[in-house]
């Protein structure tokens, strides 16, 4: 049986409670990329205070800002800015339908298991 101050002298034992102190980028009041699907991004924000999980989607190479990017709206509505040109397959219906389908998953629960994109 092993006591705990042989526990604390094992290296593995220290580097793997070491690592676990490493901050994680969950989400929580923030918006924080959470999976890209080909040009569009997909970001998730938790808010605890209301029990409410928030998913937007962006194409993030257009701009920094992502009130200046070609998104999905609220209700999945698409918002594109009138000075952005676009290439003919970034928005397909098929791409659409898929990121839409992200969208809700992202949306349904805190656990988000995308299937294989």
């Amino acid at each position: 049986m092993i006591n705990s101050k042989e526990l604390l002298k094992n290296p593995l034992f220290l580097i793997i409670i070491i690592c676990s102190f490493k901050s994680v980028n969950a989400g929580i009041k923030n918006f924080t990329k959470l999976i890209h699907f080909e040009e569009w991004l997909i970001e998730r924000k938790v808010d605890l205070s209301i029990n409410e999980i928030k998913c937007r989607a962006s194409i993030a190479s257009h701009a920094s800002w992502f009130g200046a990017r070609v998104r999905l709206g609220p209700n999945n509505e698409l918002i594109k800015p009138l000075w952005i040109s676009l290439k003919a397959d970034e928005l397909t219906d098929s791409k659409l339908a898929k990121v839409r389908e992200l969208l809700n998953d992202c949306r349904s629960g805190l656990l988000f298991l995308p299937e294989d994109q």
